[in-house]
């Protein structure tokens, strides 16, 4: 598993290759960050909220995150975290959610 980098309040997050761990950093306020699509399927990839700052953190995904069709995940709570796939679809390729441990999807 590949660490990368989080873009912080309003970035975007870019999954480049299959096994990579975004762990990010929020403050006491509401930031967001934007999960870009993935480019083909079978990524797999873990977005993690290392430290909460008192505040929350919304991280929207275009495509979708599930079956569902829900584009919003808020984190709320240190150790909050999604461990995602990308899977194919009619249009092109979203992200599946694996593994929710504590993460709100809307």
């Amino acid at each position: 598993m590949k660490g990368m980098s989080d873009p912080g309040d309003a970035g975007t997050i870019r999954v480049t290759q299959d096994l990579q761990i975004c762990e990010m950093t929020i403050g006491s306020g509401a930031e967001t960050r934007t999960l870009e699509n993935p480019t083909k399927a079978g990524i797999r990839f873990i977005l993690r909220l290392l430290t909460d700052g008192g505040g929350s953190a919304v991280v929207t995904a275009a495509n979708g995150l599930n079956v569902s069709e829900n584009t919003e995940a808020t984190y709320g709570d240190a150790s909050d975290l999604l461990s995602l796939v990308s899977v194919s679809t009619s249009t092109g390729y979203r992200w599946e959610v694996e593994v929710n441990n504590g993460v709100s999807l809307a």
